[in-house]
């Protein structure tokens, strides 16, 4: 059997374990009726104008759940399945672009593996909310996996060889112009990074071929229409103002240093938590990047030894210690009204120690990724783009009441780093090994936080 069927029956079997999951979903009493109620009472265009006139501009988002709570259950975990898999299949694809070695997944398990091991090192809640949940998944894991994949022919025009003309499939922009629709007017999360991206990739080819594809400029405006049209629709105030009274009346009223403090300090507790394996992962590949070189500088051994406590520090927890990764977010409880938001005066000097050692850790992070990435801009935005699309959440009323879905986009976004960084490492039994242990890490992770 040729190794390109076997990649094709890994995804297979990936597909067929995306189903029995999903199987056992089923609608929730809060937001799953509400949308099966709304969805079987009105038209198509009906319900779009009514959610577009009174509450969001998220109309890709919005289509798409018409059609699964019309379509029932079963059509919405057919798709979810598909999506579950499409979603690490298209990571790791911009990976090999990004790292420059072409589309070798498929003709290797092992990358594969690695991408799906990768996607289960994100904390089980981000995973329930994002993935598992009928219209959170429909939100998160259906519209950003379009957005993956509307990056697909910026990638093969950006990554393309130094002095080669970027060969890029006309038809495929019937697929990728969709996609980006989808992927834009979706979370503004993933509007925004998709719409950067796209920005920078034209800016960076124009100017070094002083030309872009039209059709890459097409898709680009195509982008840019439906990130206005998403940020202009009328309900995006009513469902704000609701938004406050429901969940952080102190919203309008809490001065900025306040408002900016509980940003900061919700966003290092989630890379202590919730994102702090995918930190790891950066830092474990990094130092393996490190050890290879074969003259080593002085600078070299400091940050290897740097990322080494950090890495170590992160995993304390798992031995029953959480001197740094305790913020105090676990005492809010995201189903109800905060009406009194954290503060810098009530932290206690073990949060305080916590903040200051995660915020050195992201800080550290840059320009170590820098050094192993061998100055990579991309790494260096995908990185950067991973904390301000939690720190976006300072223009939000729910950050707290969102919950650890919006986690998901910085973590897919590190596992991009994760990959493409694991891409260079030059010793094949290196590379295999960082594979199996990227999967080992994921299944354990899974099942320590079922069983704990």
């Amino acid at each position: 059997m040729s190794k390109k069927y076997k990649v094709w029956i890994f995804w297979a079997l990936m597909l067929i374990g995306a189903l029995l999951v999903v199987s056992q979903s089923s609608y929730s009493d809060g937001d799953d009726a509400f949308f099966y109620q709304y969805t079987n009472s009105m038209g198509f265009g009906e319900y779009l104008s009514w959610r577009y006139q009174t509450w969001v501009g998220r109309m890709s988002g919005e289509a798409f759940v018409y059609l699964a709570f019309r379509l029932g259950l079963g059509f919405w975990r057919v798709v979810n399945a598909v999506m579950l898999v499409l979603l690490p299949m298209g990571v790791l694809r911009l990976s090999e672009k990004a790292a420059g070695i072409g589309v070798h997944s498929e003709e290797a398990i092992g990358p594969c593996a690695a991408a799906v091991g990768g996607y289960f090192l994100m904390n089980i809640m981000t995973v329930g909310y994002a993935a598992v949940w009928v219209n959170g998944s429909i939100f998160y894991t259906w519209c950003f996996t379009c957005g993956i994949w509307a990056l697909m022919p910026f990638a093969d025009a950006v990554f393309a060889k130094p002095g080669e003309e970027p060969a890029l499939n006309k038809k495929y922009f019937l697929i990728s112009i969709p996609c980006a629709v989808a992927g834009t007017m979706s979370i503004e999360q993933m509007s925004a990074v998709l719409l950067t991206f796209e920005v920078l990739a034209v800016a960076a080819l124009f100017l070094r071929h002083k030309k872009v594809h039209p059709l890459l400029l097409v898709q680009t405006l195509a982008t840019a229409v439906a990130f206005v049209i998403l940020f202009s629709a009328p309900g995006n105030e009513i469902r704000v103002a609701s938004e406050i009274a429901n969940w952080m009346p102190e919203y309008e009223t809490m001065p900025f240093g306040q408002h900016v403090f509980i940003t900061i300090h919700w966003l290092l507790s989630s890379f202590a938590n919730e994102n702090k394996l995918f930190l790891c992962g950066i830092w474990v590949v990094g130092i393996l990047l490190l050890l290879q070189q074969e003259q080593k500088k002085k600078r070299d051994w400091i940050a290897l030894g740097i990322a080494a406590v950090f890495t170590l520090a992160a995993l304390l927890p798992y031995a029953g210690f959480d001197l740094l990764s305790d913020m105090g977010m676990q005492y809010i409880n995201i189903e109800a009204c905060v009406y009194q938001v954290p503060s810098m005066a009530v932290m206690t000097r073990e949060v305080i120690l916590a903040m200051i050692w995660w915020a050195a850790a992201l800080l550290f992070t840059l320009p170590f990724l820098w050094r192993v990435s061998k100055k990579h801009i991309t790494l260096m935005l995908a990185y950067l783009a991973g904390i301000a699309s939690e720190a976006i959440m300072y223009c939000s009323p729910t950050m707290y009441a969102s919950g650890a879905r919006v986690y998901y986009l910085t973590d897919l976004l590190y596992l991009f780093i994760i990959l493409t960084l694991a891409f260079s490492l030059k010793k094949k039994r290196w590379r295999n090994g960082f594979y199996v242990g990227l999967l080992v890490a994921g299944v354990w992770n899974l099942v320590w936080q079922v069983l704990f």
